[in-house]
């Protein structure tokens, strides 16, 4: 076990263990489902979780993303785990890109969704709200930044710590 190794140490049984997929003397890498992983991790030993979790987009990915309509519960399946492991005076810090509908020009407010439910049922608070700014993002969606001209360019993601 190396001084990356760190996974080790947290999870409940060392028989289901995870071994890195690539370690450097200061951090690794695992090659798993997350789910899982999490869900392996012994209770209150985790001071911080920083994410940015793929966001709910209209248009389907390679990499299997949910809708808006199935976001907020698929999130908190890793939202009960990440406030099973965190230590009582933990964070959880969370970049969340947003969403417009599919065909209309108005935005989904899944984000919002999940961050009171997040709240009020797993009992987070909400230390701290800040905005990252990204301007060299594509102009997005285009039909109504580019063709229609009745949106401006989504530039900002929340970021909410938790």
């Amino acid at each position: 076990m190396g001084k990356a190794d760190f996974l080790r140490e947290l999870l409940i049984d060392n028989n289901n263990y995870f071994a890195p997929y690539y370690s450097k003397n200061f951090g690794s890498a695992y090659l798993n489902d997350s789910l899982d992983i999490l869900k392996n991790i012994r209770d209150d030993c985790v001071n911080l979780i920083l994410t940015s979790p793929p966001f709910a987009l209209t248009r389907k990915k390679e990499y299997g993303n949910k809708s808006a309509d199935e976001y907020v519960e698929w999130f908190l399946e890793f939202a009960k785990e990440f406030r099973r492991i965190l230590v009582e005076d933990g964070s959880l810090v969370i970049d969340l890109g947003g969403a417009y509908l599919p065909g209309r020009p108005v935005r989904s407010i899944y984000q919002f969704e999940l961050l009171v439910r997040m709240c009020k049922e797993l009992k987070f608070n909400l230390a701290q709200e800040f905005y990252h700014y990204n301007p060299a993002r594509l102009p997005a969606p285009a039909e109504w930044v580019n063709v229609k001209r009745i949106r401006v360019k989504d530039s900002v993601n929340v970021v909410w710590w938790l």
